[in-house]
């Protein structure tokens, strides 16, 4: 891999498979991938056509931990973003050397080597780092089968069930809408260009009030804000007046520079 990619925006919810219904149902999400482990479980959905589109996980929970703890604090919401990075011992370094506290490390699961760079408030969400051996489809073949090659895909560790989720092909999709741009309110715009800009080195656009900022795979606007965190995600095609995800929308508008939580 020559650089970072955007992989994914996560987001807890307490019924995974619930969500997903509904998003195949009123978006025309594709299923890519999911795994259960102890304490919580994934799925991986892609919302969009080969060519336009953007990934989007939920996060449910298995057993007391992490993820209770987050949905007892705050509801069902925006949890995480996913960043892909061609060495994660080097990024680990570099986001320490800008001051981030860097937790949950691990680096000999080549499948799935992460690390959490811990919310703070100026983003007020985890950033994901990761680096995996393996990778997944294009979107064109993710979208024209049902069929999961499981053993070429990343893969966390201590992870089972890798098709715990494939009811979900019963669910008839809707109309495929488009998901894009993840938005995130930030309380130092300076600050979110050097985490973003120069250690997640993305493609950087923008003014003293947001930063567009590109990267293969995604994109995500940082908003100024006095609060932090992820207000939504782009949405072109979806149903009248968007969906809401806790606090967040996917919808058409551009989201608020402020969360309500």
């Amino acid at each position: 891999m020559a650089g970072v990619t955007l992989d994914h925006t996560s987001f807890a919810v307490h019924d995974a498979m619930g969500w997903a219904r509904r998003l195949r149902r009123e978006l025309g999400a594709t299923p890519i991938f999911g795994e259960r482990l102890a304490e919580f479980g994934y799925l991986l959905l892609h919302v969009g056509t080969a060519d336009e589109g953007a990934r989007l996980e939920l996060l449910e929970p298995r057993d007391e931990g992490f993820l209770t703890r987050f949905l007892d604090a705050r509801g069902e919401g925006p949890h995480h973003i996913t960043f892909v990075v061609p060495d994660l011992r080097t990024t680990v370094l570099r986001a320490r050397a800008l001051g981030l506290t860097v937790v949950g490390e691990d680096y000999d699961h080549p499948p799935w080597r992460e690390a959490f760079i811990a919310p703070d408030r100026r983003h007020g969400v985890v950033i994901q780092l990761a680096q995996s051996d393996r990778s997944y489809p294009p979107a064109g073949r993710l979208l024209s089968s049902r069929t999961r090659v499981v053993e070429d895909f990343p893969s966390s560790r201590g992870a089972t069930e890798p098709l715990w989720w494939t009811g979900l092909w019963e669910t008839a999709p809707g109309p495929v809408a488009r998901l894009g741009t993840t938005h995130l309110a930030s309380t130092d715009l300076e600050f979110s260009r050097l985490v973003f800009g120069e250690l997640l080195e993305a493609r950087v656009a923008g003014d003293d009030s947001e930063l567009d900022l590109s990267w293969p795979g995604g994109s995500v606007r940082v908003h100024a804000s006095d609060r932090a965190g992820v207000t939504g995600m782009s949405l072109r095609g979806g149903p009248a007046g968007g969906i809401a995800i806790g606090p967040a929308r996917l919808d058409d508008r551009t989201p608020g520079a402020s969360p309500t939580y």
